[in-house]
């Protein structure tokens, strides 16, 4: 039987930087506790959050984990992936 909280492997594939800030406000925290939960400084994922810096395959398996330990459903990189598809759409950042 299959648990929707899990993240099937595809959905962690076509993460991106955009990810990051919408991760941290659904799990309504700072980026010193996003931190902890990455193990990079709160100033490099501020810099990766805007773009700043390449989301490197490192950075991507940090994100992932930490997507991990923060119990982010397939559902919620569902809607989150929705999300930055209708900004794109309407021209939003």
């Amino acid at each position: 039987m299959e648990d929707n909280n899990r993240i099937p492997y595809g959905q962690l594939d076509n993460l991106d930087y955009r990810y990051i800030r919408q991760v941290r406000f659904l799990r309504n925290k700072t980026l010193k506790q996003m931190e902890e939960f990455m193990g990079v400084d709160d100033s490099v994922i501020s810099r990766l959050e805007n773009g700043h810096l390449e989301f490197t395959p490192i950075y991507q398996e940090r994100f992932k984990d930490a997507m991990k330990r923060l119990r982010v459903s397939n559902i919620e990189v569902a809607s989150i992936r929705k999300i930055l598809e209708m900004k794109s759409q309407r021209g939003y950042k």
